[in-house]
């Protein structure tokens, strides 16, 4: 394989593995906005810009150009004090159905407030279509809804009772815990996705565990010595009986390089017993034994327990980034979007079901990062929702976009920083 054709390989397999986990994290957002009856305007894999796809029951879904990531644009989550002029605007367009950006600032001077920014929110609303024109120009349009084309004017009798309608398909409209329960949904689903992922993967594969029956013999080990060999069991450990592989490894700890001790096997049907002199093993008692495995079924309670655990796991190593003694730590055993391409290759050239838990094992890390209570993450806005709603303030825009801005700076630090060691371990061969 030519080096260029492993690199695009490298490319590909890291695209469609980002993609699923992404897919499955936005689309957490996706359906627990719906159960809500927010609207969600677009749902996308890819960062924003142009692209294709097809729209459907409101939501347009597809594909941009720049795989990177994706997003599901739910309605009303422009944050700030709501804009006091909807009701003016939107009787402004429903009059007409459909303006150019140039009508709306002509007719600005006349109205006496700002209507591109009234139209802008009723944009983020889903109750007007913002929309780039040839040549530069833009273009708002009354959405289509109840059976109204896209642009159809629309006669309104109580202009302000046609914003409450909208308002209450919004994510603004919402309590403090159905939106903390949409901001959280999309952890959530990634966590979902990987405990199925190796709660299945554990049930199929089974379970390793090691027996008392030898895999193999080192050659002039003790156990060789006394005339042990591949295939033999052990029963016995100083005339206690040993029924478990942990049992004999229990058993071994209690002796020292140089110690005798009595091992009674099982050669070919036959018992036997050898006294043997333990030899010395980094310090350890070492008798020159493997333990042959096999594999015993995995229930269906243990392998979701089994998976939960890794969640946990997953979670200590993350908590260690905000401690000065693990970080460094964490940091050299993380990975970059490089590092995880080429592993992401290498999960696939190995079969469906390695990639799969591979994605699980990221799933995991990338929707617990994203509960870290750092704007702009899930978390951060979280954190956000829950400290207007103890103080019943709102936090102005600007302070949020400069906290935003300054996490932002720290986590790009971050991802350059492991993005050197991914470079330096996976292509300069450091």
């Amino acid at each position: 394989m030519s080096e260029f054709l492993n690199v695009l390989l490298i490319v590909f397999w890291g695209i469609i593995m980002f993609s699923i986990i992404v897919f499955i994290h936005e689309g957490g957002h996706f359906l627990a906005a719906r159960a809500f009856g927010v609207r969600v305007k677009e749902f996308m894999l890819g960062l924003p810009g142009p692209s294709i796809g097809f729209t459907w029951r409101g939501t347009r879904y597809g594909v941009t150009a720049i795989l990177l990531g994706g997003y599901a644009n739910i309605a009303g989550m422009e944050g700030g004090k709501e804009n006091p002029h909807l009701s003016q605007a939107a009787a402004y367009i429903a009059e007409r159905g459909r303006v150019s950006l140039e009508e709306v600032q002509a007719a600005e001077e006349t109205l006496g407030f700002d209507l591109e920014s009234a139209l802008d929110v009723l944009d983020a609303w889903d109750t007007v279509k913002r929309s780039k024109c040839k040549g530069g120009h833009y273009l708002y349009e009354l959405q289509a809804r109840d059976g109204r084309a896209l642009g159809e004017p629309l006669a309104l009798a109580d202009p302000s009772a046609f914003i409450d309608e909208e308002r209450s398909h919004t994510y603004r409209s919402l309590g403090w815990f159905k939106r903390v329960l949409i901001l959280v949904a999309g952890a959530a689903f990634n966590m979902l996705f990987a405990v199925a992922v190796f709660t299945i993967a554990l049930m199929a594969m089974g379970s390793q565990q090691a027996t008392t029956t030898f895999a193999s013999v080192a050659e002039d080990s003790p156990a060789a010595v006394a005339g042990m060999v591949a295939g033999d069991t052990v029963v016995s450990l100083a005339g206690a009986p040993v029924a478990t592989w942990e049992d004999f490894m229990a058993g071994m700890s209690a002796y020292a390089p140089g110690d005798m001790v009595e091992v009674g096997f099982t050669h070919e049907g036959v018992q036997k017993q050898a006294t043997v002199v333990l030899a010395d093993n980094e310090g350890k008692a070492l008798l020159g034994v493997k333990s042959q495995v096999e594999i015993v079924p995995v229930s269906f309670i243990d392998a979701a327990s089994t998976a939960v655990s890794f969640i946990g796991v997953v979670a200590v190593a993350i908590v260690g980034l905000f401690n000065p003694a693990t970080f460094g730590d964490v940091v050299s055993q993380s990975s970059s979007v490089v590092g995880i391409s080429v592993e992401a290759k290498a999960a696939a050239d190995a079969g469906f079901l390695n990639f799969i838990v591979l994605a699980a094992a990221l799933s995991i890390s990338i929707g617990l990062m994203n509960l870290l209570p750092i704007p702009p993450l899930d978390g951060g806005k979280i954190l956000v929702e829950t400290i207007e709603r103890i103080s019943r303030r709102r936090i102005p825009v600007k302070a949020i976009n400069a906290i935003s801005f300054a996490a932002m700076g720290l986590l790009l630090l971050l991802f350059f920083v492991v993005t050197g060691q991914d470079i330096n371990r996976y292509i300069l061969g450091g």
